[in-house]
């Protein structure tokens, strides 16, 4: 038989249970754990720079697939092109990305002499010039709902308008 101590430790450890799954169950419900949000390169475009230090400006399209809005807070991303390092950036700008829309957010980069030598090097001896990359980093979202990651690999052809063919 339980005592009555006892019976009420179990009462209460099974209110502190209910209460976590109601709150996981609520977190849920805010899209929290939705699907990604999508992350696309929309432009590269070359700024004032120093003879070690050159600086970009990265037009990164967010797209958002979820019902909710999210309020970003920032980003940061890594930004590679034929496998090779290009740049790095970080924003603490703000942006709403409203639910089921989209948003473009411009971030200023910074590479190294180093990294852009590689990258002429490596365009110089492909026989077709092309391009691939790979971008990966996170946004920060506003609140106490942390930050999402995000990675997206494409190429040339996803930042080159084509002409519709006759």
């Amino acid at each position: 038989m339980i005592s009555p101590l006892g019976l009420a430790s179990l009462r209460g450890t099974a209110l502190v249970l209910a209460l976590g799954c109601a709150m996981l169950a609520g977190c849920a419900s805010l899209g929290v754990g939705g699907e990604p949000i999508e992350v696309q390169l929309v432009s590269l475009t070359p700024l004032p720079s120093t003879a070690f230090e050159h600086r970009l400006r990265v037009d990164l399209r967010l797209r958002n697939p979820n019902n909710r809005a999210y309020q970003i807070e920032g980003l940061r991303f890594l930004l590679d092109v034929n496998g090779l390092r290009l740049a790095s950036g970080v924003s603490s700008e703000s942006a709403t990305l409203p639910r089921l829309g989209e948003v473009v957010v411009p971030v200023t980069t910074t590479t190294s002499l180093l990294d852009l030598v590689n990258q002429i090097i490596a365009f110089g001896q492909q026989p077709q010039p092309q391009f691939s990359y790979d971008l990966r980093g996170k946004l920060f979202l506003a609140g106490l709902w942390g930050s999402l990651p995000f990675e997206r690999e494409g190429s040339d052809k996803d930042l080159i308008p084509r002409r519709p063919s006759n």
